[in-house]
């Protein structure tokens, strides 16, 4: 089945030990396994993760509340990243939720290579929120898609 490269599914509980390998590889405050299990089972969210030959190496979580869309967490294992994949994530995340008219994220400001990646998206920086990850601020970024019609 797999045999076709890289593919995406659906998280599932069984994947959070990979997801919190990727997020601590990724991220300088990953989520712990109970804030993972609540959004997992939250009806709000949906968690997508892709893999390729059983290997979960990336994943992406959006919550949706009244026709928004929120990225919660994105995050690529290191080896695996410029490729694509989170632009794939994204993308399905988004086609789950045709009607949604906006996505909002949040980013580091030092993060230069995600910031490029949600620009050249459609993104736009809205806003900040200070010291949202307690060393440092956040930079809300907002896609439009009733402007993009994806």
């Amino acid at each position: 089945m797999s045999e076709n490269g890289p593919h995406l599914r659906r998280m599932e509980a069984r994947d959070l030990p990979s997801a919190m390998e990727i997020d601590a590889l990724s991220l300088p405050r990953p989520w712990s396994a109970a804030i993972w299990r609540g959004e997992l089972g939250s009806p709000h969210g949906l968690y997508l993760v892709i893999e390729d030959r059983g290997e979960v190496f990336g994943h992406i979580g959006v919550r949706h509340v009244l026709g928004e869309l929120h990225i919660t967490t994105i995050a690529v294992r290191p080896e695996y990243r410029r490729r694509g994949h989170a632009r794939a994530l994204i993308g399905a995340a988004l086609a789950a939720y045709p009607n949604a008219s906006h996505v909002h994220l949040e980013v580091r400001p030092t993060n230069v290579e995600a910031i490029a990646l949600y620009e050249s998206l459609g993104f736009l920086e809205t806003g900040r929120r200070p010291r949202y990850y307690g060393d440092e601020d956040a930079l809300l970024m907002t896609l439009n898609l009733d402007e993009t019609h994806h």
